[in-house]
């Protein structure tokens, strides 16, 4: 799949960039989605539970994003064109966030393109948040938590699984 968002550059430290996320929606069962994104040279992994899979990856995002985030953001705007005919168009996805709490407070744009709706609008929320985060100075790497800082938004998979420990463990020996 293809993504194309406005104002990151996926790769590079500038900021958050998507690596790889899945949803499950459907009639009648839950919408759930899980994802990782990396930046600052970290990794976030979260899930999130939604009322559709858009609500749930945003979400997920959310949960990931507490150490960048605080109290997070709100959806203002969430808009879908498709850019073209038939089953080869692609998603443009244009949205905006604030500050929770914030509502006189300023709108971030975000934006991308896919072949995925879902896809799409969970890049153009990180290209949204990727612009707060610049215009409010916040340095990625420096704001993420130490490894075993907390247990909800661990950003070492080897400690969160307990590997590390059993490693120095037996080096220590």
């Amino acid at each position: 799949m293809t993504l194309s968002s406005a104002g990151t550059n996926p790769g590079t430290d500038a900021g958050l960039s998507l690596e790889r996320w899945s949803a499950t929606s459907g009639s009648e069962r839950a919408s759930r989605a899980n994802l990782v994104l990396s930046g600052g040279g970290h990794r976030w992994r979260a899930n999130a539970d939604g009322n559709g899979a858009v609500d749930a990856l945003l979400r997920a995002v959310d949960n990931a994003l507490t150490p960048l985030l605080g109290e997070g953001v709100v959806l203002s705007t969430y808009d879908v064109h498709a850019t073209g005919a038939g089953h080869e168009a692609t998603a443009s996805i244009s949205l905006s966030v604030r500050r929770r709490g914030d509502e006189s407070g300023p709108l971030y744009p975000g934006r991308a393109t896919g072949e995925n709706v879902l896809g799409a609008s969970v890049a153009a929320y990180i290209d949204a948040v990727n612009t707060l985060l610049a215009d409010e100075g916040t340095d990625i790497a420096a704001a993420v938590p130490t490894p075993g800082g907390t247990s909800r938004h661990e950003t070492d998979p080897e400690h969160r699984s307990g590997v590390k420990e059993r490693i120095m463990s037996a080096y220590n020996s």
